[in-house]
């Protein structure tokens, strides 16, 4: 059954934007607000981090390591971060948790002509789900909507969202109030991991008899040409030389000819070298290596959350591609992730990856939908949006066959 709440009260800001307020209960009080600059996200690091800890679904892309680093290198004006706060302890003067938090844009759909906002992404983001405490999970996405709407909004594009029970559960159950309405314009899923004890058995159930032939044969040949390691690294770990030594290997393949390396783009570069040195800090940052007598020939940088891997960013030295030093690292990873604490990996690749889907045995579901937030024109534009999705379709397939 949805949970129910008291009617927003309506309270004006400062910068002239209106906030929604809810009360989670008799001792809270939740207020919508935008934020749009950098120094003032630097300032909320604290109870952000909280709420990254206490999200009812994870996501590494809209942690402050993560989101700071997007906004400063690939932010403009544009995009607004929604979040909704309250007080952390109703005894204590000034002291704010951050409930639920989202990074939004002004987003045209289809030409319509009403005001629509679209979750931010970038080319470096994964996951667009936003960030909602478990406590309140609902009370925290109704708030923002009833803000969304009270500014005069439309419709909400979530693109690339969970489709996952724990937060499909909070959609359906806000969107059953009188007066939204929902289009779902994409939905698919990628590989995923979860252990499966023993290592044995997942591998029988997941990795076929061809793959691990094909792996014995290559780690053997491998071998034979020096001593080979994984080595994981830690609180110990040079994380500078580590971010070092991928750059430069990802800089050295296939993704420069495709314009995709990190290093292609001077912002992108120092956006995931802020990234890595502000997630080691924290211990969120996760490199593992495959080496050859020392020197890494394979590497991947993944980012970490709780017992979540996001499996951010891959490279190998192409000098050794007969050997497959891809196959052979993510092999590895899947032996290292279960000797670890790590109860789910999120491969974070295209649906069809051939590579990882051939070891990675599970799936994380997503989904792309648009909500209309207000009665009338934007529950109208829901319901003309199949149409209007077939329509762009059919042009797009015209034109690339031209």
């Amino acid at each position: 059954m949805p949970t129910t709440s008291s009617p927003p009260s309506i309270t004006t800001l400062k910068n002239g934007s209106i906030a929604a307020r809810h009360r989670p209960d008799s001792a809270d009080e939740m207020t919508a607000r935008w934020v749009n600059s950098v120094e003032e996200l630097e300032s909320l690091k604290k109870p952000w981090a909280r709420l990254a800890e206490q999200a009812v679904y994870t996501n590494a892309s809209f942690e402050p390591s993560f989101l700071i680093s997007a906004m400063r290198h690939f932010g403009d004006s544009n995009v607004k971060i929604l979040i909704v706060e309250g007080p952390d302890n109703p005894l204590e003067q000034n002291s704010k948790k951050i409930y639920g938090l989202m990074p939004l844009v002004q987003k045209s759909f289809y030409h319509l002509p009403i005001r629509c906002q679209e979750i931010w992404s970038h080319d470096q983001s994964f996951d667009h789900t936003p960030l909602l405490c478990k406590i309140h999970a609902e009370k925290t996405f109704e708030a923002m909507l009833d803000f969304l709407s009270q500014e005069k909004i439309s419709l909400l594009s979530l693109d690339t969202v969970s489709m996952e029970p724990e937060f499909q559960s909070i959609i359906d159950n806000v969107l059953r109030r009188p007066g939204r309405s929902r289009f779902q314009r994409d939905q698919f899923s990628r590989a995923a991991f979860r252990p499966v004890a023993p290592l044995e058995d997942y591998k029988k159930q997941f990795v076929s008899k061809s793959v691990k032939k094909n792996y014995g044969r290559l780690s053997r040949r491998l071998a034979e040409q020096g001593e080979v390691q994984l080595v994981q690294s830690d609180e110990f770990s040079n994380y500078d030389q580590l971010t070092q030594q991928f750059l430069e290997m990802e800089a050295s393949g296939w993704k420069v000819e495709a314009g995709t390396a990190l290093a292609c783009d001077p912002a992108t570069e120092e956006f995931y070298r802020e990234l890595i040195q502000s997630a080691a800090i924290n211990g969120k940052a996760r490199f593992l290596s495959l080496t050859l007598d020392g020197k890494p020939i394979a590497m991947l940088s993944d980012l970490r959350s709780g017992q979540k891997i996001y499996s951010f960013k891959t490279a190998f030295d192409e000098n050794y591609s007969s050997f497959s030093p891809g196959l052979q690292i993510e092999i590895g990873n899947i032996e290292s992730m279960h000797q670890g604490e790590i109860q789910l990996a999120d491969s974070c690749t295209a649906p069809d990856n051939s590579t990882i889907n051939r070891i990675w045995g599970q799936r994380l579901e997503f989904q792309s939908l648009v909500i209309g937030l207000r009665p009338g024109i934007s529950n109208w534009a829901t319901k003309i949006m199949p149409s209007l999705q077939a329509v762009a379709l059919k042009i797009k397939n015209m034109r690339s066959k031209k």
